[in-house]
């Protein structure tokens, strides 16, 4: 009977070994089954297709969401809000907000002639900021056929018939030759620095004019509405204008002549005499 037994635990543990083996393979081979099915999904053509079906989800998300509603214009003063909204709607992307920010990120602009740059903002998916940079005019010089505007260096900016406000006139100087980007030729090119420097110096101590002249001599008289003020020669303009900044509020509502041809840091009195 011992014997017997020991035979039937034998063949147990044989049959158990033998039950294992057999489940190890089987599951083997289900693995082997499961992944033989998923490698197929892996092949270039589906990897593709899956991209593409990405990129026309995105796509149609951006065109049916991110449409413009509201655009905000800062920094123009040439142009008006609605002439630079119509300049960044043009073309095929014009009402995507998403597509304006990319199209329209600190771009120059070459054909608008008073911009310098546009910025587009995307504050949400239905709304923007036109940000715009506009070229740094000093003053213009009228020419008979349209008005020259330079920079504080004297070089064109722009010729145009438009008359720009808030950008002082130069009066006194005769346009020899105007090209764009090169330094205007005048027919009193001492006069024309001086009057570039004046300006230069007023937009410093954040006084306004609407016009100045200079005379054959390279004097410069700027016009504060019913005041003239003679500045004189380019000379001691830092000195004369700070000391004139001071005093605009006293002189408001005033009229009359000042004449500083002669200031300085010793003879620093201002008069106010009437206009002859």
């Amino acid at each position: 009977m011992k014997g017997n037994g020991k035979d039937f635990r034998t063949r147990k543990y044989a049959m158990n070994g033998t039950t294992s083996a057999a489940v190890t393979a089987a599951a083997g081979r289900l693995r082997a089954k499961e992944a033989a099915e998923i490698v197929p999904l892996l092949t270039p053509v589906n990897l593709a297709l899956t991209f593409a079906l990405a990129i026309t989800v995105i796509a149609a998300v951006l065109v049916t969401f991110f449409n413009v509603h509201s655009a905000h214009v800062i920094g123009n003063t040439v142009y008006t809000n609605d002439e630079m909204t119509e300049y960044v709607q043009q073309g095929t992307f014009g009402d995507n907000t998403f597509m304006l920010s990319l199209l329209y990120h600190d771009r120059t602009v070459e054909d608008l002639a008073f911009v310098e740059s546009i910025d587009v903002q995307m504050l949400n998916p239905v709304e923007i900021n036109v940000i715009v940079k506009e070229k740094d005019l000093t003053g213009y010089i009228n020419a008979g056929d349209g008005n020259i505007y330079v920079d504080e260096d004297g070089r064109v900016i722009e010729r145009s018939m438009k008359t720009i406000y808030g950008v002082p006139r130069i009066d006194g100087l005769e346009v020899e030759e105007a090209v764009k980007g090169e330094k205007v030729v005048v027919d009193n090119p001492f006069g024309l620095s001086a009057a570039l420097h004046a300006l230069h110096t007023m937009k410093k101590y954040d006084i306004s004019v609407s016009y100045l002249s200079t005379d054959p001599s390279a004097n410069v008289t700027i016009d504060l509405g019913d005041i003239d003020v003679v500045l004189g020669q380019d000379e001691n303009y830092d000195l004369k204008l700070s000391r004139l900044a001071g005093l605009m509020p006293e002189l408001e509502g005033r009229s009359g002549v000042i004449n500083l041809m002669t200031y300085t840091s010793e003879k620093n009195i201002m008069i106010l005499q009437k206009k002859r």
